[in-house]
């Protein structure tokens, strides 16, 4: 049985993707958004990454999972902390016009905060058909169908290798991580 890639592996993969010849619309951004899972893997975390964009592609802002640490936070999904953060850090920005990129589907609980930040567009790298509520929208509550209908919410157009990297660093360490959610809720904690 082949072992998985550790961290540092993955984050050699990310750093030595080549983009010169790439075809696919999105890859520059995902690279952008691997980068923060990679971060996010490096200090505990799980691997996901997150990053906003403005209506002319320069980059708003960057986050990653911080779910475990420095300290657990349920909320600490990669686009919990990117919405958070410009919530508060940038006020001024219109959310309609701006881009969000993550690594992963987002859950039920990203997809409605998505929903109700009014954010114009959402790209993802990986499907998450185990976790991810993207595919099941139309599953979601009416009002939360009603807000926003014109946002802009499906996969990135990025070369499968980089949906593969997602899987991979969102998958590494992927059992420690949630038994130290699980733990956390029995008030144990893990190293």
């Amino acid at each position: 049985m082949k072992k998985s890639p550790g961290i540092d592996e993955l984050a050699g993969q990310v750093a030595a993707l080549d983009l010169t010849t790439s075809r696919h619309a999105d890859d520059a951004a995902g690279r952008l958004v691997l980068e923060e899972a990679v971060a996010a893997l490096r200090v505990g975390n799980y691997g996901v990454g997150a990053v906003i964009f403005d209506a002319r592609g320069e980059v708003v802002l960057r986050a990653g999972s911080r779910v475990i640490r420095p300290q657990f936070r349920s909320d600490g999904h990669a686009e919990m902390m990117a919405l958070g953060s410009l919530e508060a850090d940038h006020p001024a920005l219109v959310p309609s016009t701006l881009t969000l990129m993550v690594s992963l589907e987002p859950c039920p609980m990203c997809l409605a905060r998505i929903k109700l930040s009014g954010i114009g567009r959402v790209r993802y790298l990986a499907d998450d058909y185990d976790g991810g509520m993207v595919h099941l929208a139309g599953r979601l509550p009416p009002i939360f169908r009603l807000l926003h209908p014109d946002q802009d919410i499906r996969r990135a157009d990025v070369d499968p290798a980089l949906r593969e990297l997602a899987l991979a660093l969102f998958g590494c360490n992927l059992r420690a991580l949630r038994r130290a959610v699980l733990a956390r809720a029995k008030g144990q904690t893990t190293t």
